[in-house]
């Protein structure tokens, strides 16, 4: 069975973004793109809600360099009730059960799934089991206010941590796994 990871930058405060979807926040360099480099390899499918979906959409066709090399070529999967179209090379409009689809990739021969933002979708996932591991770069900054990352209502969940990399930056990456209930 594939394992489902959601990947995503955040604030020390808890916000994947600031307010008006700003995520000029991030701590982008060297090192964490030697690590994104790394880690990308076990990725074959990428998932994505509608609104982190128009944001990748807009940006990647037109970027370069090895990272938007992986975004442009790996298979991408959006869910959204109101997008008719995905134009994105690669990319599968799915407008039906997020959590069945989910399921159904799971099940297929392939490697890692990333979900990348799209918290709205990750939370269903989340409520669903559906996500094997978080990997969260921790970004040195409060940002006071913005979206967060998780939302409000998810049930308690034990993680484990698998794995901490610091980077020179501030950013710390970890690593969890949910535990299974006792």
């Amino acid at each position: 069975m594939r394992k489902v990871i959601m990947w995503d930058m955040v604030s020390v405060d808890g916000f994947f973004e600031a307010p008006g979807h700003d995520i000029e926040w991030f701590v982008f360099e060297d090192e964490l793109a030697a690590y994104i480099g790394e880690t990308q390899l076990e990725a074959d499918t990428l998932l994505f809600g509608r609104v982190t979906y128009e944001m990748m959409a807009g940006y990647w066709p037109s970027a370069e360099g090895d990272i938007a090399t992986f975004m442009n070529g790996v298979e991408k999967f959006v869910f959204s009730r109101t997008l008719t179209s995905a134009d994105w090379a690669g990319t599968t409009l799915v407008t039906g059960d997020a959590a069945s689809e989910v399921e159904r990739l799971k099940a297929l021969d392939g490697g890692t799934i990333f979900v990348f933002g799209s918290a709205d979708f990750a939370s269903e996932l989340i409520e669903k089991g559906l996500v094997d591991e978080y990997r969260l770069g921790i970004n040195p900054v409060l940002l006071g206010e913005g979206m967060p990352l998780f939302k409000p209502g998810l049930k308690r969940t034990k993680l484990k941590l698998t794995h901490t990399r610091p980077l020179t930056s501030g950013v710390v990456i970890l690593h969890y796994q949910p535990e299974a209930d006792a």
